[in-house]
């Protein structure tokens, strides 16, 4: 079962009860979920393996969180800040310092920041963007 940002809108219980039963589909079936997010509060437990897709599209790690270095040191350490928060800060500030040492900024933090770019639609959720532009005659006719 492949889940991408399956729980951001969801208020606190709804995500606990979510993934409360997923642990339990998954062990009942005997099936692997893939859970994609960026909101990695409540998942100190949940996860029994780890996937660090870099920027490059390549695997940067992948194991038993049990298995990772920094995971250990913070368990050492007796961590409470979130630890599945605190890999990915690492994994991500890791690519982030990497692309600055050879000058690949992102689009907003170079000379074009604040010019518009015509393919970037946002997924068709900015204003406007989705309007075509070109001159007709013809009349807007609603289907």
């Amino acid at each position: 079962l492949l889940l991408d940002e399956i729980t951001t809108s969801l208020d606190v219980c709804v995500r606990q009860d979510l993934l409360r039963w997923l642990v339990k589909e998954s062990d009942e079936r005997n099936v692997t979920i893939i859970y994609a997010t960026h909101i990695f509060d409540g998942l100190e437990s949940w996860a029994t393996h780890l996937f660090h897709l870099t920027d490059k599209g390549t695997c940067g790690w992948q194991g038993k969180p049990s298995d990772l270095d920094l995971y250990k040191k913070l368990k050492a350490e007796n961590y409470t800040g979130g630890m599945m928060l605190a890999i990915a800060d690492h994994w991500l500030r890791k690519e982030l310092e990497e692309n600055r040492k050879k000058r690949r900024f992102e689009k907003a933090q170079g000379e074009l920041a604040h010019q518009l770019d015509p393919t970037d639609r946002q997924g068709g959720y900015s204003s406007g963007r989705n309007i075509s532009t070109e001159i007709t005659d013809k009349p807007l006719v609603r289907e």
